[in-house]
């Protein structure tokens, strides 16, 4: 299957999406949004104000993320939003950039591996 990557600045959040894969850093979050027409829409360095707004307007979805020292609060908040969050093993995700991506690790890459190993593995996730 071939997988259409979009770039973007935005959530759009009249779209429903599969799984929403983030890689968070300390300022702002990388966001790989696979909508259940198996387009791939990527957003580079998104606020996490930004990133919040959307979500608590978005459809109820699946978030999948790299284990890290943010992930406890943001969790906590798109769950109270009715959001599902699954946590993917770095070594998992590692794994898939090295095995889809000849190994480069960017943070749009990063985004997208938790939520393809997740969409892989959708019947018994890659959760540590």
């Amino acid at each position: 299957m071939s997988v259409r990557r979009i770039l973007a600045k935005t959530i759009n959040t009249d779209l429903e999406y599969e799984a929403i894969g983030i890689d968070l850093a300390k300022n702002c979050v990388s966001v790989a949004l696979l909508t259940t027409d198996g387009e791939v829409v990527c957003i580079d360095r998104l606020d996490y104000s930004e990133l919040e707004k959307s979500a608590q307007v978005l459809c109820p979805t699946t978030f999948a993320m790299e284990p890290c020292t943010e992930m406890n609060y943001l969790v906590q908040k798109l769950e109270a939003w009715g959001h599902r969050c699954l946590v993917i093993g770095g070594k998992n995700v590692q794994n898939y950039v090295e095995n889809h991506y000849s190994g480069q690790k960017t943070d749009l890459n990063d985004a997208q591996a938790p939520g393809r190993t997740l969409e892989i593995n959708c019947k018994s996730p890659l959760i540590f």
